[in-house]
């Protein structure tokens, strides 16, 4: 009984450092993309961050509630599932912007050279 909850423990803490690693994968992400692109987009990946934020919320939640909050032991593993999908947001939302920023119609559409009409 008492190497179960060591080992509960292991697969808890293991379970919330790749959580963890996987919240700032997304935002380093994000900072690295803001980097690279347009001027005019760098501010752009804030959505990315808040989109991933809100995925990740709300899915903790769901599945908490599927669940059952009455069974904190869950949680880890949630929080987990929940971190993943928050960062493939962000990176869905990195690749839209990227795309975005990369098209010829908004690169034209922000030369300032270009005063033709």
């Amino acid at each position: 009984p008492g190497n179960e909850r060591v080992r509960l423990a292991t697969v808890e803490a293991t379970y919330m450092a790749w959580a963890m690693v996987m919240i700032g994968v997304g935002a380093a992400s994000a900072g690295i993309a803001g980097l690279f692109l347009p001027v005019g987009h760098r501010l752009a990946v804030a959505l990315a961050l808040v989109t991933g934020a809100g995925v990740g919320v709300t899915s903790l939640f769901l599945l908490m509630l599927a669940a059952g909050v009455d069974r904190p032991e869950t949680a880890p593993k949630a929080f987990l599932i929940s971190s993943g999908a928050g960062l493939i947001a962000v990176i869905a939302g990195l690749v839209v912007l990227w795309k975005r920023a990369r098209s010829p119609r908004e690169t034209r559409a922000r030369r300032p050279s270009d005063t033709s009409t």
